[in-house]
């Protein structure tokens, strides 16, 4: 049992980074526990989905501004990386500053999932770990009929 939630998680993370990474380019991210099917799939009440919707907002704004923070560092140590005249210690503490805003957005994420986790029941959070799965599995076979991996 212990296994299907790490794995959930895992989804659900990457979910989050898809939804940021949708909002951050503009386009409107996608809210599962507002989707008639999904909403029927795991029988989610309005309240409950009422609080998800609500968590999440609450996170985003913290989300993109981790995001946006991860994206200016990694540029950052992107340049360094192509400048010859750079002292080792400099890339070395620019990959700090990269592994630690990462590591606050995904404590971010995290977070937001299990608070989500905690309005779901037990019946609630396996159909979503289905859902979750079998949504990645049409994504991958997507991204490959495509030609994109």
């Amino acid at each position: 049992m212990r296994w299907r939630t790490v794995a959930l998680v895992t989804l659900v993370v990457v979910a989050a980074t898809a939804v940021v990474a949708a909002a951050e380019q503009g386009r409107r991210p996608h809210r599962w526990w507002q989707s008639t099917d999904v909403k029927a799939l795991l029988e989610l009440t309005d309240e409950q989905s009422a609080a998800l919707d609500k968590i999440f907002r609450k996170a985003l704004p913290q989300l993109r501004e981790s995001m946006r923070r991860l994206n200016a560092e990694e540029r950052t140590l992107s340049r360094l990386v192509g400048d010859m005249d750079v002292e080792e210690i400099d890339v070395t503490r620019q990959i700090d500053r990269v592994e630690a805003t990462r590591s606050e957005l995904s404590k971010t994420r995290i977070l937001m999932v299990f608070r989500m986790h905690r309005v779901l029941t037990q019946r609630q959070r396996d159909g979503l770990d289905e859902w979750m799965e079998r949504e990645t599995d049409e994504r991958g076979v997507a991204r490959t009929r495509s030609g994109r991996c």
